[in-house]
């Protein structure tokens, strides 16, 4: 009996061993196996962030970098290949993520496309009635397509000088404008001109720069022609917000002023200008040479006010398709649409 005791005892002793030595493999296994899921979902995820990496470069108007680490993570990712259509609306790229011993790597082909954007049909297009317009001095109005810096004439894509929601308000710019505007033709009615309100949510949220105090502002710079950005006054949108700029303010891109605004002094803007407010007034002062190359569109719930007065050459407003081009491009504006992702 004691033997049988014995040899029992030692068998399941045997047993016990056994299955603790498999329940050891079985845990050492779903560690491994765990272990591998965890460097397999870190890989594709640092190659999804060299996508997002690459996007957000193009997003900033520069051009990323190929075949060059980044380590984050205790992994790192990189932009393996990268090919784009001369517009750069459609990108091809392959991404590359690495962490420990193992490598993710995706093919994807995306459709770069921009949020709607204001139809511009005039250096100044009012959508506004009634209206006051007044033009005098050296000010001037062109609706002729000029290129990106407003000096030159491209010959095509010439739009009004002026266009009014009413008739009766194109007869009254038309007689206070005379010669000093200009265009194809020189003052039309044109009621399609976009509603600021569709996109002043995009712009306020995108904004680069903004100035929610009302006031008078000198010595900005907004941008530049190969970085356009977006600038909002007044965050609020408080409609009887005023604000004026003077001396040395240089921009280029988007520029919102909800409320009245006075242009004044050596202010050259390049892009769209958008001023919109409840009885808006719009003023170009008579010194200096304020200047829009571009397009200007003005609204207001109640009415509005357009007054240019000019003693310099250079105090105006100027058509140019490829100023709003470079707009309505702004990184920030873009979206991505997949047309092929293979990982």
């Amino acid at each position: 009996m004691g033997r049988t005791a014995l040899f029992l005892v030692l068998g399941l002793g045997m047993a016990m061993g056994f299955i603790g030595l498999q329940m050891y493999r079985a845990d050492e296994a779903a560690i491994q196996t765990q272990y591998a899921y965890l460097k397999y979902m870190n890989a594709r995820n640092l190659a999804r962030a060299a996508v997002h990496a690459a996007l957000r470069t193009y997003d900033k108007n520069e051009t990323p970098t190929t075949n060059t680490k980044t380590y984050f993570n205790t992994g790192d990712f990189q932009l393996d290949s990268l090919a784009s259509s001369e517009n750069l609306d459609t990108l091809r790229m392959v991404t590359r993520g690495t962490y420990a011993e193992s490598t993710y790597v995706m093919h994807l082909r995306l459709y770069r496309s921009t949020r709607p954007f204001p139809t511009v049909n005039a250096a100044i297009g009012i959508r506004a009635q009634p209206i006051h317009f007044s033009l005098s001095g050296k000010a001037s109005v062109d609706g002729r397509a000029y290129d990106s810096t407003g000096t030159n004439l491209i010959g095509s894509g010439d739009k009004p000088g002026v266009t009014t929601m009413m008739a009766s308000d194109s007869g009254t710019v038309a007689t206070e404008g005379g010669t000093l505007i200009n265009g194809s033709p020189a003052v039309k009615v044109d009621t399609s001109v976009s509603d600021p309100l569709e996109y002043l949510d995009i712009y306020k949220n995108n904004a680069d720069y903004f100035y929610n105090t009302a006031g008078t502002y000198s010595g900005q710079n907004w941008g530049s022609s190969s970085n356009p950005v977006i600038v909002y006054c007044n965050a609020g949108d408080d409609t009887s917000f005023s604000i004026k700029f003077t001396g040395g303010v240089t921009g280029y891109g988007i520029l919102v002023v909800r409320g009245n605004v006075q242009f004044n002094g050596n202010l050259n803007f390049f892009g769209l200008v958008i001023v919109d407010g409840f009885n808006t007034t719009v003023s170009f002062g008579a010194a200096g040479t304020p200047g829009i190359i571009g397009g200007l569109i003005v609204a207001g719930n109640a009415g509005a006010s357009v007054e240019l007065k000019g003693t310099g050459s250079d105090g105006k407003v100027v058509y140019s398709p490829d100023a709003l081009a470079k707009a309505k491009n702004i990184g920030k504006l873009r979206y991505y649409t997949i047309l092929d992702w293979y990982e």
